[in-house]
């Protein structure tokens, strides 16, 4: 009985060896407008590592409405105003792509959403006041992002701003566009 086996000798010094080559991770804050079931501010940020070639995110949105005046109670002066609110914590998988001074990246995955009615007595800004939730849905969504970043170095870390385009997929769907700062490491 014969056994065909070819035994190759692999040694450390046959692996290519890249010390220059840096692992890329950054965290990222924005703040811009956002369209779709809930119309108004939007704010987040992100946590983002390279690994093989494959960007992973995890971070948080809200997209937040101040809604205008509901209704007056007759013969009181209470007025009501609702707010709607959306909360979303997506964990993305994607692309991203340095060259020069600057980077692109996209990427989509799952998100849970938190979807939140509120009625606030005489005040336009539920910042200002203890609002009542009236309603509220949690689901599941579809998250995505698109960013165009330009970056510099300072003393080993990159300082980064530039353009989001973000939105979601679901019950709850938006689309929005912020300008976004971040500092890790870019290239």
């Amino acid at each position: 009985m014969s056994t065909i086996f070819s035994q190759v000798e692999f040694s450390n010094d046959s692996i290519p060896k890249n010390a220059a080559k840096s692992s890329i991770g950054y965290f990222d804050l924005f703040a811009g407008g956002a369209f779709g079931y809930v119309d108004g501010f939007a704010g987040g940020g992100s946590i983002n590592a390279m690994y093989a070639n494959v960007l992973f995110g995890f971070g948080y949105v809200m997209d937040n409405k101040q809604g205008g005046l509901e209704y007056v109670e007759e013969g009181t002066n209470l007025n009501y105003y609702k707010h709607y609110r959306l909360d979303s914590f997506p964990i993305t998988v994607g692309f991203y792509r340095p060259f020069g001074g600057m980077s692109l990246s996209a990427s989509a995955g799952l998100s849970v959403l938190f979807y939140s009615e509120y009625v606030d007595v005489n005040t336009f800004s539920i910042f200002k006041s203890n609002a009542t939730e009236i309603y509220s849905k949690t689901t599941l969504g579809f998250p995505y992002e698109f960013n165009l970043k330009f970056f510099s170095k300072k003393g080993g870390t990159d300082f980064g701003y530039g353009l989001k385009l973000f939105g979601n997929f679901g019950k709850y769907n938006y689309v929005g566009l912020g300008l976004v700062l971040g500092l890790g490491n870019y290239k």
